[in-house]
């Protein structure tokens, strides 16, 4: 709802598409640029074809902080961060990112958790975003509950939120 229509977006870690194709059917952004390590494990550049074909989508292969990188500052409306979920992982997204946004544009975290249930594993996504909203201008404006507390937050610039 908060999301501008026909907005310039990116998803960091594609993996299967899922909410991929959620943010196009929902959002219909003019410009959708998906980031992944990996395009060929879930046959995106097949399930996309057509928003390829239609200049909507842009698929990126690589390393995600530097993908970001190579975007002018101020291009995003918002940033979709689901890729590295290690604190030094999400730090260099964070870095990357920030200025890559609009300055009344979004940074959005999946996996807002310090434990993967699932994997077994330590996340470092709380952390990361914690310091990015104590040390920087960025605010939490929303937080949602997710399954097995695979929580999503939204940030926005303090003099820019709701």
């Amino acid at each position: 709802k908060k999301m501008k229509i026909e907005s310039v977006a990116t998803e960091v870690g594609v993996q299967t598409g899922e909410f991929s194709r959620s943010i196009l059917d929902i959002c219909s952004p003019s410009k959708l640029h998906l980031i992944d390590i990996d395009l060929t494990s879930y046959s995106i550049r097949k399930r996309f074809s057509t928003e390829v074909s239609l200049g909507i989508v842009q698929l990126h292969e690589g390393d995600s902080s530097s993908t970001l990188k190579q975007f002018p500052d101020s291009y995003f409306d918002f940033i979709y961060f689901d890729g590295d979920h290690s604190y030094h992982g999400v730090k260099r997204d964070i870095e990357a990112g920030k200025s890559r946004v609009k300055k009344e544009g979004f940074l959005i975290f999946n996996d807002y958790t310090y434990w993967s249930p699932v994997e077994c594993m330590e996340y470092g996504v709380i952390q990361a975003v914690n310091e990015l909203c104590i040390g920087d201008e960025w605010k939490m404006i929303y937080f949602a509950l997710g399954y097995y507390l695979y929580c999503a937050v939204a940030l926005k610039r303090h003099q820019y939120s709701v």
